[in-house]
């Protein structure tokens, strides 16, 4: 079995962990599927890097979604006074998943500084984030010494060189990793 079907596999297990409540995961039809796994790939990644092992917990910190501001997760380690911002994007082909680069314009729709540091509540066009977004913005705020918390991006995806030199201006200058 090849790299990518094993990811496939791993990724439909996650989603096999998700409670009859969450309906979306549940759906069988091909662009279902691509967008389930897409947001199970986040699963995996809270999952292994942060040791959230129940799929209620990862779900908290899921923002992926319409009007999510360019942020597709987030976890706050109170441990180490960080707060995490994940972009993702996860190919739905082998082909893609090991060729394909993120685009400059997509790490550019990420609204990091607007919502984290200016706490704007809508886009630069006026439509108000999701819900998750604003929950973020409000656990965060709620944070004991929040001003001491460092911020970094996570970019799930793979990027060209040429890309990781805009990747730092287009995110807003945060401190980040791909």
């Amino acid at each position: 079995m090849e790299k990518y079907e094993v990811l496939i596999k791993i990724l439909d297990e996650l989603r096999s962990e998700a409670p009859d409540k969450y309906k979306s995961y549940h759906r069988d039809d091909e662009d279902s599927l691509k967008s389930i796994r897409a947001r199970c790939y986040i699963h995996l990644f809270l999952k292994v890097n942060f040791g959230i092992l129940d799929f209620v917990e990862r779900e908290k910190y899921i923002t992926d979604g319409p009007y999510d501001g360019g942020i597709d997760a987030y976890f706050i380690d109170i441990d180490e006074k960080k707060i995490y911002y994940i972009q993702s994007k996860f190919r739905n082909t082998k082909e893609n998943f090991i060729e394909k680069d993120i685009l400059y314009k997509e790490l550019l729709a990420m609204d990091i500084a607007r919502i984290i540091r200016d706490g704007e509540k809508a886009d630069e066009k006026g439509a108000k984030y999701n819900g998750k977004i604003l929950n973020m913005q409000k656990a965060i705020s709620n944070l004991n010494e929040s001003p001491m918390y460092k911020t970094e991006v996570i970019v799930l995806a793979n990027a060209s060189n040429k890309e990781c030199k805009n990747i730092k201006r287009a995110i807003g200058d945060f401190d980040y990793s791909i």
